[in-house]
């Protein structure tokens, strides 16, 4: 957009030329525009965005930009198509950021009241919705309609870990990583569900490509609703304790190896944390 000023809908990522009034999408970086707004949004609020970055702010502020970008998290100020994504910032937002961390600010953060609705589910937490999703399934699984629990718990382990690495998650269709760290390293994550029973034979899904710099194996005790284990190993610690399967043609690890590898990191104190700040939004 050459410099010009932009405007930004916020329930639908169109840009708009504060010279012409076209829109165009964030993602589209061509420049064709369309002289039709609504074919493109039909949101009627335009909210002016800023040229300031988190790190400008946390440069002004001196404090961390993982500080100020989890306070953000919590705020909901994002929609879930936005998630990881850079931040773009309104003027009201970078105005309460300033006033939240301005002079050493160590005031408890407030969460955004939730809007009222006659659907119960806005007012839960994610750990409630968690819990009536597990009630959900296993009805369904009782009935022999599902086979597995699993459906979000590998997005929500993403979630973790680009809170954690304070890393941009990487687009569905990246199938060699899945964040990219703030120091820049790509960063594959698996997660299994820990239940009753589980072998410690398990092994986590296969990886096929090894165009990462590290592999994070996140363990998740689903009757306590917590990490159990957080393992980070470099892509050559993948290949040299993992096992290369012939009918999945990809190298796995065992769910037993998480939990007593020596090498690599140690994140589990990390990720406890992050789990369990996400689950009390």
């Amino acid at each position: 957009m050459g410099g010009l000023a932009e405007y930004w809908h916020g329930s639908c990522r169109a840009r708009a030329c504060g010279h012409c009034w076209s829109f165009r999408r964030q993602s589209d970086h061509s420049p064709k525009l369309s002289a039709n707004p609504k074919f493109w949004c039909r949101a009627s609020t335009v909210a002016i965005m800023t040229q300031i970055s988190v790190r400008d702010l946390a440069d002004e502020l001196s404090t961390s930009p993982k500080t100020i970008r989890a306070w953000m998290r919590l705020q909901n100020w994002r929609t879930l198509v936005e998630l990881g994504q850079p931040w773009l910032l309104t003027r009201e937002q970078v105005e309460q950021i300033r006033e939240r961390f301005a002079d050493g600010n160590s005031q408890e953060t407030v969460l955004v009241p939730r809007i009222n609705s006659d659907d119960p589910l806005p007012g839960l937490t994610v750990a409630e919705l968690l819990t009536s999703y597990r009630n959900v399934l296993a009805s369904l699984r009782a009935r022999g309609l599902v086979r597995t629990n699993n459906a979000p718990t590998g997005d929500l382990a993403e979630y973790c870990a680009a809170v954690v690495y304070d890393g941009l998650l990487a687009p569905n269709s990246e199938k060699s990583h899945d964040l990219v760290a703030e120091d820049g390293r790509r960063i594959q994550v698996k997660v299994r569900l820990i239940r009753p029973g589980t072998s410690k034979a398990a092994v986590f899904s296969p990886i096929r490509s090894f165009d990462f710099h590290a592999a994070l194996f996140l363990l998740i005790d689903d009757e306590a609703g917590e990490v159990e284990i957080a393992r980070e190993l470099s892509a050559a610690e993948v290949r040299e304790h993992g096992r290369h399967r012939e009918h999945t043609n990809g190298v796995v690890l065992r769910i037993g190896q998480a939990r007593s590898l020596k090498v690599g990191t140690d994140l589990t104190e990390q990720f406890r944390v992050a789990w369990r700040e996400m689950l009390a939004q």
